[in-house]
């Protein structure tokens, strides 16, 4: 079914929306049977992770792509290592204290602080961790083991065998359960699965960067075989993306294991009442599913096909143009970026510089190790600057070949920034909003409808890289969802065949944060279910 494209654009047009899709929407929040955000299984023990581990220095947000990294030689595999590309993945960094309850902040952002996103680990024996299929509890900071022994194997073939699962100690595979969001964002929550996965996955590839650790983001999986080794449950939670990490660096030969019988274990209820299942969300995940491994060697040749298109599109606009300009600036460190992030919620309409500007488009040219994109990206990347200095007002498209922003529009007023996003004043005040766009109709047609998976994920990516970017400069930044076509339709000519994946806008805020901490191991089990 992933060559029948019609599942992803017609979920697509399905989910758009528009000024009258919103004033005339009649949903409402059924606060008694909001999704808790932490998953745990009523009876497999869990296995505390270690607190003290080391902290991500380097920061690799500011390297420039020639720039080498070090030898991970010094760099043991062990569990330190391992908590430490979880936490700052995904980590407890904010508890906030309501009268009607807790609200526990992460590490990276999602849509709603509804946290979707789940992570399980297959590795190898690790020094401190037996080979076996993990889920990773980020509230109380553990371990639960769902399988015992080395199932990289598996795995690898399970993508099409991809030697960098088998040469690396152990992979992150990233999941969704779906009604954590779809609780508030119904049918289109389905995008959400990528942008938040992408988003945490775009911290876990600095934090491993900065230990000197390649990460390789595979897409392309038999979706069956991967569900069933980590346990899920069908129509609640699916696999995203495999990421192999610290490849190279293997101790052990992977040897054939036996195909996992079919185990889902009990876990606690995540609402108080039902779950809602929402059709359209699993007719487009099973049609974008690939069932053997032939459809995933076939979805690797669609991928080279799309690269080389992509590499010949023409992309120049025949007006203003101006090269970016990026500093070198007195970096934090990577921890410290993480641990200050949290999304704006004000925006006090001072202009950043255009050296923030292009140090933040800078990060976004590095290539993302992956099955879907290693040369060249799925997106493109279009913003309003609506108070950069030395910068035109209006809007801009970067031009990733030349390294430089080319002006479509020129005065726009901000207010249009603000419309676009669902006409919300923040992104009004912000001095920049992004926006990233891709020709969907061609990605699906080479790719399939995985294609749409693969590039709302990759948007994800970028947005997180985005954050990291700005905060590393004390910028604040908010992602956001808009009005699908008003964006198109603003952008064109020149996005005239595009659709727009995410927005994210950024600018100085309006009041001054605290930093996160590191709270690992700090609750129980009734405080995260409170």
């Amino acid at each position: 079914m992933n060559k029948e494209i019609k599942y992803a654009l017609v979920y697509h047009q399905e989910t758009k929306h528009s000024p009258t899709s919103i004033r005339l929407s009649n949903h409402y929040l059924d606060w008694d049977n909001k999704p808790k955000p932490f998953k745990f299984y009523t009876n497999i023990p869990s296995i505390p992770l270690p607190a003290d581990f080391p902290l991500p220095s380097l920061n690799v947000i500011t390297m420039k792509e020639t720039d080498q990294l070090s030898s991970s030689e010094n760099n043991k595999i062990n569990t330190e290592l391992l908590s430490s590309i979880l936490f700052f993945s995904s980590g407890i960094t904010r508890q906030i204290k309501y009268p009607h309850g807790r609200y526990f902040m992460r590490a990276a952002p999602a849509t709603g602080a509804l946290y979707p996103i789940e992570l399980y680990i297959v590795c190898e024996n690790v020094n401190g961790l037996q080979a076996g299929v993990y889920h990773f509890c980020p509230g109380q900071f553990t371990l639960t083991k769902l399988r015992e022994g080395d199932y990289r194997q598996l795995l690898s073939e399970a993508a099409g065998s991809d030697p960098a699962i088998k040469n690396s100690p152990f992979t992150i595979v990233l999941t969704s359960i779906a009604w954590r969001n779809a609780w508030k964002y119904r049918a289109r929550s389905y995008r959400h699965w990528f942008w938040d996965s992408g988003v945490i996955t775009a911290n876990m590839i600095a934090t491993a960067m900065s230990f000197s650790l390649d990460t390789k983001l595979i897409t392309g999986f038999v979706d069956k075989i991967v569900n069933e080794m980590l346990c899920l449950e069908e129509k609640k939670e699916a696999s995203i993306v495999l990421a192999p990490i610290g490849i190279g660096l293997s101790q052990e030969e992977p040897k054939q294991i036996e195909y996992p019988s079919r185990f889902v274990p009990d876990i606690v209820p995540i609402s108080q009442r039902k779950e809602v299942e929402i059709d359209q969300i699993w007719k487009l995940h099973n049609a974008s599913s690939l069932n053997s491994s032939d459809e995933v060697r076939e979805w690797t040749r669609s991928i080279a096909r799309m690269q080389e298109i992509r590499e010949t599109e023409d992309v120049n606009v025949k007006t203003q143009s101006k090269p970016i300009d990026p500093r070198s600036i007195i970096s934090q460190s990577l921890s410290d970026v993480i641990l200050l992030r949290g999304s704006t919620r004000k925006f006090s309409r001072q202009p950043i510089t255009f050296a923030q500007l292009s140090n933040i488009l800078y990060s976004l040219t590095r290539p993302t190790h992956s099955d879907f994109g290693d040369k060249k990206s799925m997106i493109d990347i279009y913003f309003i600057a609506n108070d950069v200095t030395n910068v035109q007002k209006g809007a801009y498209f970067f031009n990733r070949k030349d390294n430089s922003i080319d002006l479509l529009k020129a005065n726009v007023q901000r207010e249009v920034s603000g419309y676009l996003c669902l006409e919300q004043s923040l992104f009004s005040d912000a001095s920049v909003v992004f926006y990233m766009m891709t020709n969907l109709g061609l990605i699906v047609d080479i790719l399939g409808n995985r294609g749409y998976r693969s590039c709302q994920f990759e948007s994800g990516i970028i947005a997180g890289r985005i954050y990291l970017s700005a905060y590393n400069q004390k910028i604040g930044a908010s992602g956001s969802t808009f009005y699908d076509d008003a964006v198109s339709e603003f952008f064109s000519p020149h996005a005239k065949d595009k659709d727009v994946m995410i927005s994210v806008g950024i600018g100085i805020p309006d009041y001054r944060s605290k930093p996160g901490r590191i709270l690992t191991g700090k609750f129980s089990r009734d405080d995260l279910l409170s």
